[in-house]
């Protein structure tokens, strides 16, 4: 529990939204929260959250965090207006994963509006997200950060802090999904090479995850790929491949050129074409998969 509860506001209560609104619950602290639809606000309200009418009655706490599923979500819901009525003194910690352009977008908009940004988004999944074990990777204003520490430490393991400028903390969370997405294909291909060859990927997989690549990318993603599993799906193909373009537009902003961005690009175009954009995003090793069984098919006639 809180030591010392305090009242804060969460809007956006999608999966990742209501597990890290209950967690704040959980600790003791009075939240109010909103959301588009009605469901996950009534289930918090059973835990002990309050409702809030709308955004603009959110703010009344001064101290709002969100996680909404894209950049423009996150403009339409902290319209002009919104921003405009919040009470002198606001923060807005914002936990979405947006574009570099769109942080520098909304920071000026706040800014406008006297109310201070801060960027946060996360690593880690909705079941880290309800253990209260997210990385949370943080820039903004000292003094708005420093409003918001007590409840970035009952949502995270730990606190990441990237500067003054939010745009910062958000490149870095593009910067970690790219690598991921290279890691998925990187096992979609090894996967691949052993199924030729009739080896355990199973037994690969496991080797990969107690050795050269702890954690759960690797032994998660790499499991469910085995076994094709991608439902339920933990982030979706068609998120991430919203994240890939991320990617290659930060680094075309700064000159930077990405040599695989055209190849992964494909791949995800091509799980989507083929029904994958609701899949987990596991499920781009069926690309591979896929085209393997057609070489060897032309091999063979």
């Amino acid at each position: 529990m809180a030591e010392t509860p305090q009242k804060v506001a969460f809007v956006g209560l999608g999966t990742m939204g209501e597990a890290m609104a209950a967690v704040l619950v959980g600790a003791g602290h009075d939240v109010v929260v909103w959301n588009r639809s009605a469901p996950p606000v009534e289930r918090l309200v059973e835990k002990g959250a309050t409702a809030a009418s709308s955004v603009a009655e959110a703010f009344a706490t001064t101290l709002v965090f969100s996680i909404l599923s894209n950049e423009q979500a996150v403009f339409d819901v902290f319209s002009e207006e919104v921003l405009a009525s919040a009470p002198e003194g606001s923060v807005h910690v914002n936990m979405a994963t947006v574009s570099a352009d769109a942080a520098d977008r909304l920071a000026a908009a706040h800014a406008a509006a006297g109310v201070s940004y801060v960027a946060a988004p996360v690593l880690g999944r909705s079941t880290v997200a309800a253990a209260g074990a997210l990385s949370i990777l943080v820039a903004g204003e000292p003094s708005a950060i420093e409003r918001a520490t007590a409840f970035f430490t009952d949502l995270g393991r730990r606190t990441w802090h990237f500067g003054t400028n939010p745009c910062d903390a958000n490149v870095v969370k593009i910067g970690m999904n790219f690598m991921i997405i290279h890691a998925l294909q990187s096992i979609s291909e090894s996967v691949a090479i052993l199924e030729s060859r009739q080896i355990d990927a199973g037994r690969f997989v496991e080797l990969a995850a107690d050795s050269l690549f702890p954690g759960p990318v690797y032994s998660g993603y790499g499991q469910a790929m085995v076994e094709r599993r991608y439902l339920p799906a933990g982030f979706t193909t068609e998120l991430g491949f919203k994240d890939l373009r991320l990617a290659i537009d930060a680094a075309g902003e700064t000159g930077v050129v990405l040599p695989s961005a055209d190849t992964l690009r494909e791949v995800f175009e091509e799980a989507i074409a083929d029904g994958q954009a609701a899949l987990d995003w596991a499920s781009i090793a069926e690309v591979t998969r896929k085209r393997t069984e057609h070489r060897t098919s032309e091999q063979g006639s």
